[in-house]
């Protein structure tokens, strides 16, 4: 019975060390790609929305929500 256990934690901890191994793989792909794209994408914005002062993205979003709730009333 004491071997079995012995095998048995020997297997949990393998298969929880590939678990975590792989976690942090993914973590650290992830990261990598997202600063690869906000590297790409800094130097543009899609809609030029860097030049607006804040009271004309006050009125766009404004028109916008207004626009939707009377496209969506019920």
């Amino acid at each position: 019975m004491n071997e079995l256990l012995a095998e048995g934690l020997q297997l949990m901890g393998v298969g929880m060390g590939v678990v975590f191994l792989f976690l942090g793989l993914l973590v650290g792909v992830i990261t990598l790609v997202s600063s690869i794209i906000q590297k790409s994408e800094a130097a543009t914005s899609p809609f030029g929305m860097e030049s607006l002062s804040e009271e004309d993205l006050r009125a766009v979003f404004t028109k916008a929500v207004k626009r939707y709730r009377a496209d969506h009333r019920k």
